[in-house]
């Protein structure tokens, strides 16, 4: 975004009325700056909570300017009307102290030259050393040649710099400390509660360097420092990648493998300089190409060379001899490339992804929700064929069948593929190599995600062996040496000994840190008294009424097809039921209806035919597969959870969520600053505090790390409630679901077999289907 001046967009001017503003009452405050705000933003393009919270902040007349405005700046980009230019940065600062000092005045402390004798706050922790000389006084430019700093062993990019001891730079700690205070001083007075600005966006990256030379394929890095928001995640690491292989990130959740992903894909730690890298992330941003024009556009030098060919042959009547020589060179280049055939692989890619011809080629891809676009980013990235290929948990939002059409594409990846992945069938499938990132290392193992558990075992065990040789040596030792120390005859052989002694303390044994057990606890729902506890579709007909191709997905979330302009009925004549009983799985392409008719089950879409029966004490708790936007980020989990649950105590609340995965630590957090798979734990913590007798779960697994997922199914197998789960990780299917539903074709139908049967079957369409295709890298 496009940051622009203030007045651009909000058009602030500051009168001599409001200089001295009449006292009004706070919830006259909170009026009129309610109204300034609708006057100049749009205040419904976020949730209720968001602009409440900005209206609050702005209308707060006993906070200091500088609080406010440090609150609201960052959310006036999101507050923009349509057609305007969101403001960020700078300019939104000056923005929101414009609408703070028309709502409020100018502060008395700049009036009439109270600026020189007022304290002013600095806008960031700043040692005085930095700017006086040693003795006091204004340093000259002699003093700072004579003034040499020391090296400082600390990374440069974490360190803030100005450190007399080279030690280091604890600004940080002390900016953490002061947000604690405000947290700690506001649930005491009530008073409205700062955002968290102090912590770093960006991650600080450091390593040893190297000389690469050009045409290298392997990638070699070593002493790999990496912080986030304060946290050191990787400290001296090392990573080893050699082409041609296919290596699965892993490790806890929160540890930092999209961090370090992030740093290879911006060259922050030392890559080959022509090494291309594509890293898929993010979704595509919308617009009027359709997704095969996306995905073909990937080849920047195909698209470049076809752009030059029609700017060439619509002169050829004219062209001059050096022209046509260039044409002849362009037709070589893309004869050479085979140029002809990259629509037909394009197409291919997108298909195995789940789309259809029409969708593929007729549709816009602003037509498509965020899951679908990224599927786009993903197709991109496959047709790319670069050199190097990023991937963080790109199974994500996938169904099962696309999953294994993806599965079997990367195995033929003839590149160097780097993913991180939580699913132990993808992992298994795919990857040749696993890095575990534990300790704030990473270790490399050869094999499969069955070859590195396997491995790690014998390690351990290997390890602790040694560990405990080494300490039985070392207590012998010992024992000579404080038998023997104050011996006159032998202090010599006893300090021999105790030279020893500090000799195999350089070589001692460390043990890799224990894992935290971690473990779900669903708490139990109890007896339905008076009913027998079920969600039932009696002769149920759905579908979506007609509409104009449009940008907005109404279709529930990203496993209903996108937006088409004809009317399309997605159930007719559906009979179904889950109850207290019941653990089912509801499996099927994406399109079909899956979150549907989940929706229908909890009423949130209401059928054209048949009815909808609930029984009236019946508790329900549904996980959302975008459970993220269910959350308040700039809140901390306990937070959320007591506006959620107002009547609830906070020690109660603190238990609840630390049976859900959420630590004493984690729960004072600002969710923003959690991974993918703790706020997972945070969504689950929400929708179970009410003990729920059926969970209806959409892909809960997505962003939850192995050792979560393994938690999670011996949580699911002890629940006496019902389950009903969306899941494409083969797993938790197989070990929690012993009903299997397929919903395809308008229709739900139970299948005969296990979920291992139904993977097998869905395996030879494929194969009959003539889906499996090898790669072939033409660089």
């Amino acid at each position: 975004m496009v940051a622009a001046e203030p007045t651009t967009i909000l058009n602030l001017t500051t009168t001599a009325a409001a200089l001295h503003p009449p006292v009004v009452t706070p919830a006259e405050w909170v009026a009129r700056t309610r109204a300034l705000l609708s006057s100049r933003l749009d205040l419904d393009a976020v949730d209720v909570d968001v602009s409440d919270y900005v209206v609050s902040a702005l209308a707060d007349a006993t906070a200091s300017e500088d609080d406010a405005v440090t609150v609201v700046a960052p959310f006036l980009q999101f507050l923009a009307r349509p057609g305007d230019t969101p403001v960020t940065g700078g300019a939104a600062v000056e923005a929101a102290r414009s609408l703070r000092r028309e709502l409020h005045g100018v502060p008395e402390s700049l009036l009439e030259g109270g600026a020189a004798d007022q304290p002013q706050r600095l806008a960031k922790p700043k040692r005085l050393g930095a700017a006086v000389g040693f003795h006091g006084g204004a340093e000259d430019g002699d003093s700072k040649s004579r003034r040499r700093r020391r090296p400082s062993a600390v990374n440069p990019a974490v360190d803030g710099g100005g450190n007399a001891n080279a030690t280091l730079d604890r600004s940080l700690e002390a900016a953490k400390a002061k947000d604690a205070a405000d947290v700690r001083r506001s649930r005491r007075t009530g008073a409205q509660l700062r955002s968290y600005t102090h912590a770093p966006v960006e991650a600080a990256v450091a390593s040893t360097k190297a000389k690469i030379a050009e045409g290298t394929r392997d990638v070699h890095i070593e002493g790999i420092d990496l912080s986030f928001g304060g946290l050191t995640l990787l400290s001296g690491a090392s990573l080893h990648l050699a082409a041609g292989r296919r290596y699965g990130v892993i490790g806890r959740n929160g540890i930092g493998k999209s961090t370090l992903m992030r740093a290879l894909a911006r060259r922050e730690l030392p890559l080959p300089p022509d090494m291309d890298v594509l890293y898929v992330e993010q979704e595509v941003a919308g617009n009027d190409q359709t997704p095969l024009q996306c995905v073909l556009s990937a080849d920047e030098k195909r698209t470049a060379l076809l752009a030059e060919e029609a700017e060439l042959t619509a002169k050829l009547d004219s062209l001059d001899p050096a022209g046509e020589e260039r044409l002849s060179a362009v037709y070589a280049a893309l004869s050479e490339m085979d140029a002809d055939a990259a629509e037909a692989s394009a197409a291919s890619i997108l298909d195995g992804l789940g789309f259809s011809t029409t969708m593929m080629r007729e549709m816009r891809s602003s037509e498509f929700s965020g899951g679908w676009r990224m599927r786009i980013a993903l197709a991109r990235a496959l047709f790319g064929n670069p050199r190097l290929l990023l991937a963080d948990e790109p199974t994500n939002h996938l169904d099962l069948h696309t999953v294994l059409w993806l599965s079997d594409y990367l195995t033929h990846w003839e590149g160097t593929l780097v993913v991180v992945s939580h699913d132990r069938d993808f992992l298994n499938t795919v990857c040749t190599d696993i890095v575990y990132v534990k300790d704030k290392l990473l270790h490399t193992y050869s094999g499969n995600y069955d070859d590195f558990e396997r491995a790690r075992l014998e390690r351990l065990k290997e390890a602790t062996r040694a560990a405990e040789s080494y300490e039985m040596r070392r207590a012998h030792v010992q024992k000579f040496v404080d038998k023997f120390r104050a011996n006159a005859k032998r202090a010599s052989m006893a300090q021999s000994r105790i030279k020893l002694l500090q000799r195999m303390e350089e070589d001692r044994v460390v043990l890799p840190g224990e894992e935290e057990e971690f473990a779900f606890s669903f708490p139990e729902p109890g007896p339905l008294t008076g009913s027998h506890g079920s969600l039932q579709l009696s002769n149920v007909t759905f579908g979506y009424a007609a509409r104009q191709r449009m940008a907005a997905p109404d279709l529930g979330n990203d496993t209903a097809p996108p937006p088409e302009a004809a009317p399309k009925l997605l159930f007719q004549g559906v009979d179904f039921s889950v109850d207290m009983d019941s653990r089912a799985a509801l499996v099927g392409p994406n399109g079909a209806g899956k979150t549907t008719l989940l929706k229908l089950l909890l009423g949130d879409n209401v059928p054209s035919e048949g009815t909808v029966k609930r029984s009236p004490k019946l508790r329900v708790g549904y996980f959302s597969q975008h459970h993220v936007e269910q959350l308040v980020l700039w809140r901390t989990p306990l937070e959320h959870m007591k506006v959620t649950f107002p009547a609830a105590t906070n020690d109660v609340l603190r238990g609840h969520l630390h049976k859900l995965g959420v630590s004493a630590d984690m729960a004072l957090r600002p969710i923003s600053t959690l991974s993918g798979g703790q706020k997972s734990r945070v969504a689950l913590a929400v929708i179970t505090y009410s003990n729920p007798h059926i969970l209806l779960l959409d892909e809960i697994t997505n962003h939850l790390d192995i050792e979560s997922i393994d938690a999670l199914v011996e949580a699911l197998n002890e629940f006496s409630g019902g389950v009903m789960v969306i899941s494409h990780d083969a797993r938790l299917i197989s070990t929690v679901c012993d009903e299997i539903y397929i919903c395809e074709n308008g229709t739900v139908q139970r299948y005969p077999g296990d979920f291992r049967e139904y993977r097998a079957s869905l395996l030879n369409s494929l194969r009959k289907a003539n889906f499996k295709r090898n790669l072939s890298i033409s660089k």
